[in-house]
């Protein structure tokens, strides 16, 4: 009966977590290197643009894109931003020098998010100042497609080592990014179920996959709680890094930890039957830009006007 429980448990952990996920915006298709999704940007911009970063493509071999959305529907900024340049792979592969522009209509907030490879270049108090200084002026005008433009030429202009930067302002700029309660909330809930659930598929699974999920999570675990708490949230990545080793060995090795297996055969039998199963999808660029295989950890700033 216990064993039913739980697995009756897990099934619903599972697909509570499937309609959460199902229910996330999604991550647009790559038409460009300007993506004007939320047509904040005159035409005349948008052509400067796109001739303007492949011409900083050619020369640098670094990937830049710009994305515009009319709204976040609910979504941490960061959390979002990091999925999308996740998703199209901008940068190099093994090089990692691209960098997204994300600006969210509705919502009045924006952020650019940095490969590994420009993080020494593109700082986080570059992004900021960036941001601040020299985008958040024209959104508060009205005019995007300037503010827009300014940030991509700050960027472009950064990388390459230009002093391009203005003075600091001397308007102490307001905080648009802190999260809600119940945004952190909601966040907290969903990363619990989700990432609980690969956790435990990890903790209980068996052989090379179980382990490939140990690594595979470090970084959700660093990154996510960090991100909806602060300092605090941190701890979550030490535990994670130190506890399940220690968890594994127990279950595996000792008289209390084989006993609890054998009490609970729903939770091995749940993990087997996760480890080997898989749904399909994937993502394919729109048109002829698409990212060179780079990769992101959360590099960047967020702001908002």
């Amino acid at each position: 009966m216990r064993a039913v429980c739980c697995r009756a448990f897990l099934a619903a952990a599972m697909a509570l977590a499937l309609v959460i996920s199902a229910a996330a915006r999604d991550v647009p298709y790559l038409t460009g290197r300007v993506n004007d999704t939320a047509g904040m940007l005159p035409v005349e911009v948008r052509e400067r643009l796109e001739s303007k970063l492949a011409e900083f493509e050619k020369a640098s071999g670094a990937q830049v894109a710009v994305l515009t959305i009319a709204s976040l529907e609910g979504e941490p900024l960061e959390e979002y931003t990091l999925k999308v340049a996740q998703t199209w792979k901008l940068g190099r592969k093994g090089i990692d020098d691209g960098a997204l522009l994300l600006v969210a209509k509705d919502d009045r907030k924006m952020r650019i998010e940095v490969g590994y490879g420009l993080e020494a270049k593109l700082t986080d108090i570059a992004c900021k100042r960036i941001l601040d200084d020299v985008m958040r002026p024209a959104f508060r005008d009205g005019d995007f497609g300037r503010g827009v433009e300014a940030g991509v030429d700050a960027v472009i202009g950064t990388i390459q080592g230009k002093d391009v930067l203005p003075a600091h302002s001397a308007t102490p700029a307001r905080s648009t990014t802190e999260m809600p309660v119940g945004a952190r909330l909601l966040g907290t809930l969903i990363f619990v179920i989700v990432i609980g659930v690969f956790s435990l598929v990890a903790l209980f699974g068996k052989g090379c996959m179980s382990w490939f999920l140990y690594v595979f999570l470090m970084p959700f675990y660093a990154a996510f709680p960090f991100a909806f708490w602060g300092p605090p949230g941190a701890i979550l990545i030490p535990i994670w890094i130190l506890g399940f080793p220690i968890a594994k060995f127990a279950l595996g090795k000792t008289a209390a930890g084989k006993s609890f297996l054998k009490a609970h055969p729903g939770l091995v039998g749940f993990a087997a039957s996760s480890g080997h199963s898989g749904s399909g999808g994937g993502w394919s660029s729109g048109g002829g830009f698409s990212g060179g295989g780079g990769s992101f950890g959360g590099g960047g700033a967020s702001s908002g006007w």
